[in-house]
C-alpha cells in the first residue's frame, strides 16, 4: 500500500474511533448536563441544540464565531462588534458552550446577533447544524479543535480561522499522541492567527502548514471598557452601600473552590493591619455562588451578597453573585486577585483589571495568560503569589505605599495600551478570505 493510501486509511479509521468513542460518551454527556443542571437549570434548556437542532435564520450567515464560554466571549466582544454589519445585513452567528456564555452573548448583543449553542462533535449533529446555518466564513477563538467539526467545514467549503488561538505544551503533547488525525485536522483550517510565536511554532510541529500560521496577538489586550462604567460603579457602590471615602479592598475574581480559602485567610491577616479593609469574592461560576457565601460566613466574617437587594449596610465580605458586573466591582477595589491560578485550572483574565489600572496578583497556574502575566512583572504591574503568605505580603505592600500602587496601575495599563491592534489584524485575515474558495 503507497504511503499517501496508508495515511487516508489511519487518519480515516483514526477519525472513526474518535467518533464512536464520541457516541458511547454521550449518555455521561447528557448524565453531566443533568447534574450540572440539578444546580442551574439553564444546563437542562436548549438540549435538542447541543445535537445541532439549532434554530432556522433563514438566509445563509456571512460569518459564524465559536467562543465556548464567558471569558472567550468577554475576549471576542471587540471582534464580534466589528463583524456586525461588516459583510451585509445579515447578523452573524455566535456559539458558545455554556449557559453563562450564552447569558453574556445576550447581555452584551441582544437582537444584533443569531445566537445558539455549538453542537457536540458527532458527525450528524455538526452536519445538521451547518446545514441550518450555512456559514460562509468560521471563526474559532482560542483553543477549540474539534475533528468532525473541522471535516465537516471542509467538505462544504466553508473557510475556517483559528483566532487568538492557544496551544498549550500540555495541549501539544496530547495532539502529538495522534500525529497523523492532527496534521490532517489543522490542514483544514485556512488561517491561525495565534497569540504567541511559542503558539505558533506548536500548530506548525503539529502539522499545521506553516503559510497559514502566524502570530497576530491576543485580542483580550483590545477589550473596550464601557463608556459608562463610571455610572455603573457608582450605582454599584450605592447598591451595596459602600463607604465613602473607599476603604482599602481586594477583589479575587474568577475565583475557584480551593482559592477562596486562600483569600479568606489572608484577608484575616490583612484586617488585623487595616481594621477598615473590605474583601470582595466573585467565584467563577454561579453554582459556586452560596458555598463562597457559607465560606465566607464559617470564617466569622459578616457577609453581603451583590443580588440580595435589601442586604446589611455593614459587612467585611460581598460575595459577587450578578453576572455582567465584574467590571464595576473591580472598580471599587484598589488591587486584585485573578483566580484560577492558584489551582491547576490554568488562569483567566488578568488583562481587564489591568486595563482598569489595578495591580494584579495571580497564582503560578496560567498557562491561559503566560505572556500577559510575564509583561505585567516585568513593568511591575502584576506579582506572582502562592499561598496566603505571599499573598498578604503583596497586598500589604501596595497598601503601605500609595505611591507603588498608583505606579503598579500605571504599568499595567500599559502593558494592556502597547500591545492592542490584535482585533484589526484578524478583520484583515478574514476580509482577504475569498468565500466559498
Amino acid at each position: 500500500m503507497s504511503r499517501p493510501c496508508a495515511e487516508v486509511l489511519y487518519t480515516t479509521l483514526a477519525r472513526w474511533t474518535y467518533t464512536a468513542l464520541f457516541y458511547v460518551a454521550v449518555p455521561l454527556i447528557l448524565l453531566n448536563l443533568l447534574r450540572r443542571g440539578w444546580r442551574q437549570r439553564a444546563y437542562l434548556q436548549r438540549i435538542g441544540e447541543r445535537f445541532g437542532w439549532c434554530p432556522r435564520f433563514g438566509a445563509a450567515t456571512p460569518v459564524w464565531l465559536h467562543a465556548v464560554s464567558v471569558g472567550e466571549v468577554e475576549a471576542a466582544a471587540p471582534l464580534i462588534r466589528q463583524l456586525i454589519g461588516r459583510y451585509g445585513d445579515t447578523p452573524p452567528l455566535i456559539t458558545c458552550g455554556t449557559p453563562t456564555g450564552s447569558e453574556r452573548i445576550r447581555q452584551l448583543f441582544g437582537d444584533q446577533v443569531r445566537h445558539c449553542y455549538l453542537p457536540l462533535d458527532l458527525p450528524t449533529s455538526v452536519d445538521r447544524f451547518l446545514a441550518r446555518n450555512r456559514p460562509e466564513r468560521a471563526v474559532i477563538v482560542e483553543a477549540e479543535l474539534w475533528p468532525n467539526l473541522y471535516a465537516a467545514c471542509h467538505r462544504r467549503g466553508v473557510p475556517l480561522v483559528l483566532v487568538n488561538a492557544r496551544m498549550s505544551p500540555g495541549s501539544f503533547r496530547n495532539w502529538s499522541r495522534v500525529p497523523r488525525l492532527a496534521r490532517v485536522m489543522l490542514g483544514r483550517i485556512t488561517a491561525v492567527l495565534a497569540q504567541h510565536g511559542d503558539d505558533a511554532q506548536r500548530f506548525v510541529a503539529l502539522g499545521a502548514p506553516k503559510a497559514r500560521v502566524r502570530a497576530s496577538g491576543n485580542i483580550k489586550f483590545d477589550k473596550e471598557l464601557p463608556a459608562d462604567l463610571p455610572q455603573r460603579a457608582l450605582a454599584l457602590s450605592t447598591a451595596v452601600h459602600w463607604p465613602a471615602p473607599a476603604p482599602p479592598a481586594l477583589i479575587g475574581a474568577s475565583v475557584h473552590p480551593g482559592e477562596w480559602p486562600v483569600l479568606l485567610e489572608a484577608f484575616g491577616s490583612l484586617r488585623e493591619r487595616w481594621p477598615d479593609a473590605r474583601l470582595i469574592l466573585v467565584p467563577r461560576h454561579p453554582e459556586r455562588f452560596r458555598a463562597a457565601h457559607e465560606a465566607a460566613e464559617a470564617a466569622g466574617w459578616q457577609v453581603r451578597a451583590r443580588s440580595d437587594t435589601a442586604g446589611q449596610e455593614r459587612y467585611d465580605i460581598l460575595i459577587g453573585d450578578t453576572m455582567g458586573e465584574l467590571l464595576a466591582m473591580f472598580s471599587l477595589a484598589s488591587v486584585a486577585f485573578v483566580g484560577g491560578s492558584l489551582v491547576p485550572v490554568g488562569g483567566h483574565n488578568v488583562l481587564e483589571p489591568a486595563a482598569l489600572g489595578m495591580p494584579v496578583l495571580f497564582g503560578p497556574h496560567r498557562d491561559s495568560f503566560r505572556a500577559a502575566g510575564d509583561a505585567l512583572m516585568t513593568q511591575q504591574g502584576g506579582w506572582e503569589v502562592y499561598d496566603a503568605t505571599s499573598l498578604t505580603q503583596a497586598v500589604s505592600r501596595l497598601w503601605t505605599d500609595p505611591a507603588q500602587l498608583d505606579a503598579a496601575g500605571v504599568a499595567a495599563r500599559s502593558v494592556v495600551t502597547r500591545n492592542q491592534g490584535a482585533v484589526h489584524r484578524v478583520l484583515e485575515a478574514l476580509d482577504a478570505i475569498a468565500v466559498n474558495a
